[in-house]
């Protein structure tokens, strides 16, 4: 939760009633009343405050940021129709999911909706929406496309915040915001806008330092948080690696807990389906109700699936990170996690999907190895801190150039607009040098008057968008977009997947779980049957490789051990000496480079966790903050992939590639994490306690 002192309200509940005249019967009275995160939120957007929101999952937040804003901006008789309200979503399920509990109280306000994605546009510029609900890359797009329609907003909701923050998509959504403000200022200044005011809501369950993470995308926010979190019930239970027994005893356990339904989370899209596949062929107590949840399925097909499963009595659906983000499936009696997630954020955000208006969180999680066990008692104990607010990504501003030269009715740029633009963000001197690399790689040519136009490459690059093998999205900075292979139904014929190709290298290939035969291959798409069971002696791969262990979550593990911070046991093998150093798998590869030039050593089967060294050190030689630099400009293209620094980074210019891996490394961090460690020999059941946790193929 967030942490913030918790406001008391500034209103009864009677008194706020009388002031939201219009929303209170559409989006409250089924309640009969206003939760405390809507109490403390609903007054200051009223006075026309910005306001950062920080509550419970299920504590009623978007109600709270937008019925105010309906009652300050879409009043009843309002002159024809315009784009007055922005409500952002990270992912496009969201949208599907909020655009359809909104759909009956927008209908009795008569305020118009419409919802633009890459998979659904109902936005008609023409007869605009009063309300559009859109992703920042479809603002992006707008905003390239259509700009004029976006000289009436007057305010902007940003929902889940925390899964863009301090990432490439964050750093996108804060110029995305700029040049939204720019086209507002435009507007007022050229007579089409009454003001260019804009009122703005962010909306997160899961962040640490909420005032200084609004600043970062508009002024002045009041930071709200809502006391409410449920108190929780978690089990850590053991699973073998293998098998799916364990898991089935414990769904034939669900009678007698009085249990129907369950929404079980995987790391990967194999365990998914590996794990639905072993429950369908299981005399478990859902039958054939058995659903999976995951990106690669079209679209249509995970509507259905979200609604078949809320209709269900009894049913279980394993999902991957798609369900996390609150998509209304209705009520669930479990939340089951089989292994640990990635980051705090996900395992809150999956624990607290079951049964979402009880006092209580009540979740299972299993564990397959010893890490996974030692990873999940971190969470449970003390959730994983959120990282530093990122640098800026220079490789945004690529991105945002192409996409401004879009939106240009000349089809120009010139650097003055840009620095503007950018200001805080990046220096003049950095846009100059991706200006000039951007036309040396062809991506630009110069205009007149030190303008800037499209060059051949970015020309045929916007040819290429319609083509689903484009190498980038003119208005993305999602990293690493997969190349994905259709699947067909030979019997419908219709496209049901698009799968990672290395899905093919599955011994058995499932598709929600059910086994499929291939058909044939008509150079787009894979034809493929659907079978009837999987063989009982089947193999089916339950384990996949574990997600990349933060620094953070790594920092965590030693308390759960039992040592204090700093502690670096070295512990005796076979092989030679394990120094663990808890930095996780970005600094533990920083780390062992850095040490091997001075230290016989090599890379354990945890190098997030330890190293191996031949003989016993006596002291880890030091590293400096500028030995590390230098190591990180020579190594460039190694951690551009694991740092995250977006899709457009490579288009940099060297230096500022360079400068961007360092800026988002944190040397500093990293040094002061080694200079931390105190290295000491580990006590016996210690040492074979940490032993164990690296030889992660182990039963636990």
């Amino acid at each position: 939760m967030c942490g913030m002192n918790h406001p008391d309200p500034v209103l009864s509940a009677h008194a706020l009633k009388a002031r939201l005249w219009r929303t209170w019967s559409p989006f409250f009275a089924r309640h009969g009343s206003f939760t405390a995160a809507q109490l403390a939120a609903i007054p200051p957007l009223l006075d026309g405050q910005n306001v950062i929101l920080c509550a419970a999952t299920a504590s009623g937040k978007t109600e709270a940021a937008l019925a105010p804003l309906i009652e300050r901006h879409l009043p009843p008789e309002r002159a024809g129709s315009r784009l007055t309200l922005l409500y952002l979503l990270p992912t496009r399920a969201l949208i599907a999911d909020i655009a359809n509990r909104l759909d009956a109280p927008l209908e009795r306000l008569r305020v118009r909706l419409a919802v633009k994605t890459h998979d659904l546009d109902t936005f008609d510029r023409r007869q605009p929406a009063d309300l559009l609900l859109t992703t920042p890359e479809s603002l992006d797009a707008l905003l390239a496309t259509q700009p004029r329609a976006l000289i009436h907003v007057a305010g902007v909701v940003l929902d889940e915040l925390h899964v863009l923050d301090s990432a490439a998509r964050g750093d996108q959504l804060r110029v995305l915001l700029n040049r939204l403000r720019q086209v507002r200022a435009f507007a007022l200044q050229a007579g089409d806008a009454a003001d260019s005011a804009i009122q703005y809501v962010a909306l997160s369950a899961t962040l640490t330092d909420p005032a200084a993470v609004a600043a970062r995308y508009f002024p002045l926010a009041q930071a709200i948080a809502v006391p409410g979190g449920r108190a929780r019930q978690i089990d850590l239970l053991p699973l073998a690696p293998d098998s799916s027994i364990a898991l089935v005893d414990f769904l034939a356990t669900f009678a007698a807990r009085g249990w129907r339904k369950a929404i079980v989370f995987c790391n990967t899209r194999a365990e998914v389906e590996a794990y639905a596949a072993a429950i369908r062929r299981a005399n478990s107590p859902f039958g054939q109700q058995v659903f999976v949840h995951y990106s690669n399925l079209e679209r249509l097909r995970r509507h259905e699936i979200e609604a078949q499963f809320a209709q269900a009595g009894s049913a279980i659906c394993f999902a991957s990170s798609t369900l996390e983000l609150g998509i209304d499936i209705g009520s669930i009696d479990a939340a089951i996690l089989i292994g640990a997630p990635g980051s705090a954020a996900a395992f809150t955000q999956r624990i607290g999907r079951a049964g979402r208006r009880q006092q209580t969180i009540q979740s299972t999680c299993f564990y397959r190895t010893p890490l996974e066990e030692a990873l999940l008692r971190s969470l449970v104990a003390a959730p994983e801190p959120v990282p530093a607010p990122a640098p800026f990504r220079a490789s945004v501003a690529v991105q945002q150039i192409f996409s401004l030269l879009l939106q240009s009715p000349t089809g120009t740029l010139r650097l003055s607009p840009l620095v503007s633009l950018f200001a805080d963000l990046l220096t003049p001197a950095d846009l100059e040098s991706i200006l000039g690399r951007l036309q040396e790689m062809r991506y630009l040519a110069t205009a007149r008057g030190g303008e800037w136009r499209a060059g051949d490459r970015l020309k045929q690059l916007v040819d290429w968008q319609a083509s689903e093998h484009a190498p980038l999205s003119l208005y993305s900075n999602i990293q690493n977009r997969p190349a994905t292979l259709k699947i067909r139904d030979q019997a419908s014929q219709e496209v049901i997947a698009a799968v990672d190709p290395l899905w093919m290298s599955r011994d058995v290939l499932t598709l929600e779980g059910r086994p499929l035969d291939v058909n044939w291959f008509d150079g787009e798409a894979l034809w493929v049957t659907r079978r009837g069971h999987i063989g009982e002696h089947t193999k089916l791969p339950f384990l996949s490789a574990r997600q990349l262990l933060s620094f953070e979550l790594a920092q965590a593990l030693p308390l759960t051990l039992g040592l204090a911070p700093g502690d670096a046991p070295l512990v005796e093998t076979a092989e030679g000496w394990l120094l663990f150093h808890w930095l996780g798998d970005v600094y533990g590869q920083a780390m062992l480079a850095l040490l091997r030039p001075h230290l016989a050593m090599s890379e354990s089967p945890q190098p997030g966790l330890a190293l191996l060294l031949r003989e016993e050190p006596t002291a880890l030689p030091a590293i400096s903050i500028e030995q590390t630099m230098r190591y990180l400009a020579e190594h460039v293209r190694q951690y551009e992939g694991t740092l995250s620094l977006g899709a457009y980074q490579h288009l940099l210019p060297w230096l500022l590639r360079q400068r961007s891996v360092v800026e988002q490394f944190d040397v500093k961090r990293f040094v002061q994490a080694i200079v931390a460690l105190r290295q000491r020999r580990a006590a016996e059941e210690t040492a074979q306690n940490l032993a164990h946790l690296i030889s992660e193929g182990d039963w636990p």
